[in-house]
């Protein structure tokens, strides 16, 4: 059974890490600064616990980069001797390229991009792939490894500012309109705990309704709970007045043209 050894076990590390674990494929260990993040994982994960980075590469056999982006090029050149082109480098660091990692290592790297949902199992995660050392069993590795926590995407690395600005950036807006929704549910006179259980669960059945009609557009499941000189029309209506649908679209625009500057 291969080993996955994270450095860096923060939020989105431990997700990974509880999924990884879950799925039964791979032993997971892990390093992290904060020695106390790795008990509970230890307990709840049977994570191998590592008291540095050098242990925890030699224990690797794919090695996930978890750290802050700004922390990535010293942590490479700490470890780059350890690294033997037998293993496998995965960075979940955002803003850091291939290129950016292959001039410290000479193994095959993939560089992936998951979103806050891994939390809870339900993430959306984009991999990149356009390392030519990667091999179809690496691929299948690294997507075995994030298929573990949500669904994941295959994406060349220039479509990752867009991903970032959708999926990366989406649970903000989705939060934003849950928040918007709930302000309205304590208009209607509802409590605080009563307006939040309905609301939530609202997001999580529409999303799956979506779902399990793959095939029909957004757009007919919308209409299907209009009925014809209904209510629900008339705050459709009212949306659309107050140009709520481009306002969303010029957001997520802003949100892209923010990712572009920031890669210059």
């Amino acid at each position: 059974m291969q080993t996955v050894g994270f450095i860096g076990c923060g939020n989105m590390g431990s997700a990974i890490i509880y999924g990884v674990s879950r799925a039964k494929v791979f032993q997971v260990a892990g390093y992290d600064h904060h020695p106390e993040k790795l008990q509970k994982l230890q307990k709840d994960c049977g994570l191998i616990v590592c008291n540095s980075e050098e242990e925890l590469v030699n224990k690797a056999d794919i090695l996930v980069i978890a750290v802050k982006p700004h922390m990535v090029e010293g942590l490479l050149t700490r470890i780059k001797s350890l690294i033997t082109k037998d293993k496998i480098v995965i960075s979940i660091a955002a803003g850091i390229s291939i290129a950016k990692i292959k001039e410290f290592v000479s193994c095959p790297v993939a560089v992936v991009m998951p979103n806050t949902p891994a939390m809870v199992s339900e993430g959306c995660t984009a991999l990149c792939f356009d390392d030519p050392m990667l091999t179809d069993n690496h691929k299948e590795t690294v997507k075995k490894i994030f298929d573990s926590v949500g669904t994941s995407v295959i994406l060349p690395e220039d479509n990752f500012p867009a991903f970032s600005t959708l999926i990366g950036s989406g649970p903000a807006f989705v939060f934003y309109m849950l928040e918007a929704m709930f302000e309205g549910a304590i208009r209607l006179g509802f409590k605080y705990d009563e307006a939040k259980q309905m609301l939530e669960q609202l997001f999580i059945g529409s999303a799956k309704l979506a779902q399990a009609n793959a095939d029909t557009p957004h757009a007919k499941l919308r209409l299907n709970v209009c009925s014809p000189k209904g209510t629900t029309i008339v705050g459709m209506n009212s949306l659309d007045k107050n140009a709520v649908r481009g306002a969303v679209i010029e957001a997520i625009m802003a949100t892209y043209d923010r990712n572009i500057e920031m890669k210059k």
